[in-house]
C-alpha cells in the first residue's frame, strides 16, 4: 500500500546535498541544493525566504494576515501565529505531547529489540510499537484525524474525527528503533493531509509535517504550509516545547550519507556516485537512522 508516509520517508533514502553549515548529511543524487527548496519531505514549506521572523499567510476569508512567529515562543505561540487552522494547531499540540513522552520512554527504558521494560516493568512493548500505541492515541485524542496509518500499522485506521476540517496522517513511529540500544539518535516523522485521504496525494499536498528527534537533545521540527522553511522546537527539562530555531534554506557541502550500501552491488550508477563521493573527498557521515540524516540536513 503506498501511502502519504512514501513522501516523508521513503522518498529521501539515497544520498543528496548538504546544508551551508557544513554539518548536513545528503540525501538524494536527484535532488540539487535548489530542488530541496520545495521537496516532498516537506511539501512547498522549505523554500528560500528572508532571515526573518515576519510571517505571511492567506486567512481563510483571504486577507493576507500578517504575523510574527519569534524565536523563543511556544510551541502553541508559535502555532497559533502560524495557522488560523485551530483543527491543524490541535493536531500538532497532540503529537507534540506524543513526542515528549515518546522521548521520556527511549531515554528511560530499558530496550531491546523485542521489548521495553521500565523500572516498574509496565512496559513490555518493542519501543517502536509503543512509540506507535502513543501517536495513535494522540490523533485520537485531538479529535481532528479522520484516518491514519503508519510503518507499523499501513492500513488506514479510523481515528474518529471530521472529513470536513479535518485530516489524515501518516508515520514512522521510531525511525532507527534498531539502533535504540546503542543510544543513537532516532526519531518520529509524519505528513499531515486535509480531509480523509492517503493514497493518491504528495508531499505538495500536505498542510503540515514534522520530526521528533530523540538524541542529546529532544526536538520536534515542523513545517506548515504557506510558511516558509522549518521550524525548530526544543524540549527543555520542565516538559514545556520553545522555539529556537528556523531554517529557510539549505546550501551545498560536502557531506554524504549513503542509504544501503549493499544496494551498490545491483546498482552500477549507485556504485559509480558513491565512487565519485569519495574520490571527490566527500566526509561520510550516516546515523544509521533516516530522521536524523534529515535533520542533519536542514540544519
Amino acid at each position: 500500500m503506498e501511502t502519504g508516509i512514501a513522501c516523508c520517508a521513503r522518498g529521501v533514502l539515497l544520498p543528496s546535498v548538504s546544508s551551508q553549515h557544513s554539518s548536513s548529511a545528503l540525501l538524494s543524487p536527484s535532488f540539487s541544493s535548489k530542488g530541496l527548496k520545495s521537496s516532498a519531505l516537506f511539501g512547498e514549506s522549505l523554500r528560500i525566504a528572508p532571515r526573518s521572523s515576519l510571517k505571511i499567510l492567506k486567512a481563510k476569508n483571504s486577507e493576507t494576515l500578517v504575523t510574527k512567529c519569534e524565536i523563543g515562543d511556544s510551541l502553541e505561540e508559535f502555532l497559533s501565529k502560524a495557522t488560523p487552522d485551530k483543527g491543524l494547531i490541535r493536531l500538532l499540540t497532540c503529537m507534540g505531547e506524543a513526542i515528549r513522552t515518546i522521548a521520556f520512554k527511549v531515554r528511560t527504558a530499558s530496550c531491546s529489540a523485542t521489548a521495553c521494560v521500565n523500572s516498574f516493568g509496565d512496559e513490555q512493548l518493542a519501543v517502536d510499537m509503543l512509540a506507535n500505541k502513543l501517536l495513535f492515541e494522540a490523533l485520537t485524542y485531538s479529535h481532528f484525524c479522520k484516518y491514519a496509518c503508519s510503518e507499523e500499522v499501513p492500513e488506514l485506521q479510523d481515528m474518529g474525527g471530521p472529513v470536513e476540517g479535518g485530516f489524515s496522517v501518516a508515520f514512522d513511529p521510531l525511525d532507527g528503533s534498531s539502533i535504540v540500544d546503542t543510544n543513537f539518535t532516532v526519531g518520529t516523522i509524519f505528513g499531515v493531509w486535509p480531509g480523509d485521504k492517503l493514497t493518491g496525494v504528495t508531499g505538495r499536498d500536505q498542510v503540515a509535517a514534522a520530526m521528533g528527534i530523540y538524541g542529546p537533545r529532544t526536538t520536534y521540527v515542523i513545517a506548515v504550509k504557506d510558511i516558509p522553511g522549518t521550524h525548530e522546537f526544543l524540549l527543555l527539562d520542565e516538559g514545556k516545547w520553545t522555539h529556537v530555531k528556523d531554517t529557510t534554506e539549505i546550501g551545498e557541502g560536502k557531506m554524504f550519507s549513503p542509504g544501503n550500501l549493499r544496494a551498490t552491488t545491483d546498482h552500477p550508477e549507485y556504485s559509480k556516485l558513491i565512487d565519485y563521493y569519495i574520490k571527490e573527498k566527500y566526509t561520510l557521515r550516516y546515523t544509521g537512522g533516516m530522521v536524523p540524516d534529515v535533520n542533519q540536513v536542514i540544519k
